[in-house]
């Protein structure tokens, strides 16, 4: 059995009282698929985000949803897109500087922009070495999108030069780890 007691689920808030910030969701109007999303926003009563604002995140959770169901297979490419551009509105320590700062502080921020949600709800980082660390993501939230995120955050805290690779792969440890594993690798 996995080490943490809550498993998420694709589209379910951890808890009924799970709160988002706003400052987060518009990341959602404004990325490069933002039109294609707009329908979704439209459909389940949002007009406008307050980004000081906090929200259900089941409500958040229903927009997502269905944006997949209205894009079918086109949301891959809206979700990397939304997870890119979550990671210029999400709230961050600035002290953070680097890629492995930002790995290593990913359940904190996801802390930092919901309220209401079970502590095991985030992320496990793994070190695997200097250049190289496992993500481990238990969140509601779709993998596309989490995939996005995570290459926004090596997009942005990258050094001058840096190339990375992020990719989904099979979890090697889900005795230990539940949820799905990113390979995260960076380096000249």
């Amino acid at each position: 059995m996995a080490d943490t007691k809550y498993v998420a689920e694709e589209f379910v808030a951890g808890s009924p009282d799970a709160l988002v910030i706003g400052q987060t969701m518009t990341g959602f109007l404004e990325n490069v698929q933002a039109e294609v999303m707009q329908p979704a926003l439209e459909k389940l009563g949002i007009e406008e985000i307050d980004p000081e604002k906090w929200y259900p995140h089941q409500l958040w959770l229903d927009i997502l949803k269905e944006l997949k169901t209205t894009l079918g297979g086109n949301a891959q490419s809206a979700f990397v897109a939304f997870g890119r551009g979550v990671v210029e509105k999400a709230v961050m320590p600035p002290e953070l500087t680097t890629i492995p700062d930002v790995l290593n502080a990913l359940h904190a921020i996801h802390h930092m922009n919901l309220q209401n949600v079970p502590e095991d709800e985030g992320y496990i980082i793994e070190k695997v070495d200097e250049k190289h660390y496992r993500v481990y993501e238990n969140t509601p939230n779709p993998t596309d999108g989490i995939y996005g995120f995570i290459w926004g955050i090596c997009a942005r805290f990258r050094k001058q030069g840096e190339r990375f690779v992020v990719e989904v792969i099979d979890n090697p440890n889900p005795t230990k780890y539940v949820g799905t594993c990113f390979n995260v690798t960076w380096g000249k």
